[in-house]
């Protein structure tokens, strides 16, 4: 069921940490992700020493983020498994870090692939 405008708004004016509960409850119940992505592929936002990938619970919550630079993006879903077998090992490869929920302004709580699969319940595998 898609979020209202209302409930979209709601659940970006919560603390990071309220955004990120959020969006752990909804990977414990093993449900896709949102990302967004354009030709090149994802959406990676440069914080000088660190490369975030915005991820969402939420298609809604993903096409909200599509204004202004990122007009030219789409939301792209990862299923569950995909996003803990591959997605995961591969950032943490990479040395990127996910930026959880991040709200219309850009806050939201930064962790690397690691403590994220901690805290979903995840092993990664070497």
């Amino acid at each position: 069921m898609a979020l209202t405008h209302q409930q979209q708004d709601d659940f970006f004016r919560l603390q990071s940490n309220s955004r990120y509960d959020v969006t752990l409850i909804h990977c414990k119940s093993e449900k896709d992700l949102w990302v967004l992505q354009d030709s090149d592929g994802c959406v990676l936002i440069d914080l000088g020493e660190e490369k975030v990938l915005p991820i969402w619970h939420d298609e809604e919550l993903a096409n909200s983020w599509r204004t202004k630079e990122y007009a030219h993006t789409q939301a792209l879903k990862i299923p569950f498994n995909d996003f803990c077998t591959k997605w995961l090992p591969g950032m943490k490869k990479d040395g990127f870090s996910l930026g959880v929920s991040p709200n219309l302004a850009g806050e939201g709580i930064v962790v690397s692939a690691e403590e994220f699969a901690i805290d979903i319940g995840v092993t990664l595998e070497e």
